[in-house]
């Protein structure tokens, strides 16, 4: 709200957010998150229209407020703990990582209200949202939108919208929620001992938040080349002290590239977000030259995983799957699967297996399941390989082997 004394017509608004949308539609959508980019935005509204608003600051900052603002939305997405904000054509939407319910507040969201917003990001990526153009899938910054048009969505415009953040949400302090203290130390050995690792689950589960805290354990020394579909995991700038390189691709450099390039940038690890086809291939190879994969796949279990590589190396390689999987048992170290469940009310995320692969026959070292409130766990044996390792590196673990034991969700 601007005081009575500062007046702007409703067409002097409309002609300068008309200009702002032409050229500056990315400092736009990135406003909804970033003060910085609203401080910038008013900036240009001073110098570029200084004299329709007689330089009044008060006016600038309601012009980018009416701009920029997306009412509801902009109000939601403040809250650090949300991850998910979607419309299904007839009712808004929310997800954290711990919770998902349906917004009730007073005001109705409207189909031309999801439109609008909708529009900020295809005019902030230079796409169109239109019957002709009924899909956008666009990325910016740290949001991911995917919207469908009203003239393929019977029940009205639908509108999925994913915002990611720079922040450890599995860390030390909450790890016991997910699995036991001792496989924490595990974790961070395996990393420290340089162990390849695939983590799989469905989607939500928290593969990336695992290989977040995975990627937490190695030190500068170790150059990482990160590379993501889009910037998710934020690893750059939640790890200023860590050697990263961060690459995305785009509609004409695929991950499969990424890793070839990585390949000439002498990096000790290649962190792949997710492996989703033929670049499972290149992954393989890159491990069988002495470098050093974690990523996540989605597979029903871990015991799924190199068959899930070999599956994925097919779509663009003609190869031996025989000798493929070979490749695999003998070079990939440890598979995991992580599990996510509704349990009155709350969503659960837990560890649910670890295993380590081997030549013969996999080894489970690690299992968890939850029945009616309470972890139950035990563990297997591991390797005299990786013992040794471990004792090379000059590195200690406490891992109990053959061991069983439970939680309760209370506790």
């Amino acid at each position: 709200m601007i005081s009575d004394s500062v007046i702007i017509t409703d067409a002097q608004l409309k002609s300068i957010q008309d200009d702002l949308i032409q050229s500056h539609a990315e400092l736009i959508v990135k406003g909804l998150l970033d003060s910085k980019a609203r401080d910038q935005l008013k900036n240009i509204v001073i110098k570029e229209h200084g004299h329709a608003i007689r330089r009044n600051e008060e006016l600038a900052d309601y012009i980018v407020q009416e701009t920029v603002g997306t009412g509801i939305i902009e109000e939601i997405i403040k809250d650090d703990s949300i991850t998910d904000i979607g419309f299904n054509g007839t009712k808004l939407i929310i997800e954290s990582n711990d919770a998902k319910r349906i917004y009730t507040r007073d005001m109705k969201i409207s189909d031309d209200y999801i439109v609008r917003i909708i529009q900020k990001f295809a005019n902030a990526v230079g796409k169109d949202f239109t019957p002709k153009q009924p899909v956008l899938d666009a990325v910016f910054d740290n949001m991911r939108i995917n919207a469908v048009h009203r003239s393929l969505s019977p029940y009205g415009t639908t509108m999925s919208l994913r915002i990611s953040r720079p922040k450890l949400a599995l860390n030390e302090n909450n790890f016991k929620d997910f699995a036991p203290d001792f496989m924490y130390g595990f974790f961070k050995s395996a990393v420290e001992v340089r162990s390849n690792i695939v983590i799989a689950g469905e989607t939500g589960t928290g593969k990336t938040e695992l290989q977040k805290l995975l990627i937490s354990f190695i030190p500068f020394e170790q150059k990482i080349i990160m590379i993501e579909d889009v910037l998710e995991s934020h690893v750059k700038e939640m790890f200023p002290n860590k050697d990263i390189v961060s690459w995305i691709t785009n509609s004409g450099t695929t991950i499969t590239t990424l890793i070839k390039a990585a390949l000439r940038n002498n990096p000790v690890w290649i962190i792949v977000s997710e492996t989703r086809g033929e670049e499972a291939y290149e992954m393989i190879q890159a491990t069988l030259s002495g470098h050093y994969i974690i990523t996540t796949l989605h597979a029903s279990k871990a015991h799924a995983i190199p068959r899930r590589l070999v599956n994925m190396s097919k779509i663009g390689y003609s190869v031996s799957e025989a000798a493929l999987e070979e490749d695999i048992k003998k070079n990939f170290h440890f598979g995991v699967h992580i599990k996510k469940l509704r349990y009155k009310g709350v969503t659960i995320r837990y560890l649910s297996e670890v295993i380590e692969f081997d030549e013969i026959e996999d080894k489970t070292i690690f299992e968890q399941k939850f029945i009616d409130g309470t972890f139950k766990y035990k563990t297997g044996k591991l390797s005299q390989e990786f013992k040794d390792k471990i004792l090379e590196y000059g590195k200690s673990l406490n891992f109990p082997e053959d061991h069983k034991g439970e939680k309760s969700l209370l506790k």
